[in-house]
């Protein structure tokens, strides 16, 4: 078990800072929008009711726009290796929680929205490549259920990080929330970038 932790460690890494800036998003995007798009705070107000029904669009587009490129990343992975495609991937989704900073316009969200729509098309597909491509085939499964802590650790963390950030730094600007979520992304894209390729333990 400790030999598959070590030969997926950089991989653990690129999860680790991918989904802080991925729960970034699902816990604060309804209080940063509402507020800061929708300029209320107001809870039983209408605009707080019609931001809350543009979050659900925006996230439903993201989800559409990710699956439908998911068809398109195996042609793409004969162009460009499959690490660095994810990276290019995770920059762009790092850039589009990033430009939630700046946003004032709801249709100008779906922009933003856009670009972590392509970052999780990659997330919810290369890293299971990758893992499929480098785990010896009598340990697979092994390899996979460790995997699977690359995801739950940094929920937990999230649980508790994001929300004592939020009240002890950021004195309850959430968009300052995401906005560090897209800088959490942009780690894991160049760490993504720079790691050495993975190979098959057998081969290495």
């Amino acid at each position: 078990m400790l030999k598959i932790f070590k030969h997926l460690l950089p991989l653990f890494i690129v999860q680790f800072f991918t989904w802080l800036g991925l729960f970034s998003l699902w816990i604060y995007a309804t209080p940063v929008i509402t507020k800061y798009v929708f300029k209320t705070t107001d809870a039983d107000s209408l605009a707080f009711e019609n931001g809350t029904t543009w979050v659900g669009i925006c996230f439903a587009f993201y989800s559409l726009l990710a699956a439908s490129l998911a068809f398109y990343l195996p042609s793409l992975q004969k162009k460009i290796a499959i690490q660095k495609l994810h990276a290019l991937a995770l920059l762009a989704g790092s850039f589009g929680l990033m430009l939630m900073y700046f946003i004032t316009d709801k249709y100008l969200l779906l922009g933003s929205f856009a670009f972590i729509g392509i970052a999780w098309s990659s997330i919810s597909n290369i890293p299971y490549s990758i893992i499929g491509n480098i785990a010896a085939e009598d340990k697979a499964t092994t390899y996979f259920a460790v995997f699977n802590f690359s995801v739950v650790i940094p929920q937990v963390i999230a649980a508790f990080l994001l929300g004592y950030l939020n009240r002890h730094f950021f004195a309850g600007e959430t968009v300052l929330i995401i906005l560090s979520g897209g800088c959490s992304m942009l780690i894991a894209a160049i760490v993504m970038w720079i790691i050495p390729v993975m190979k098959n333990e057998y081969l290495k």
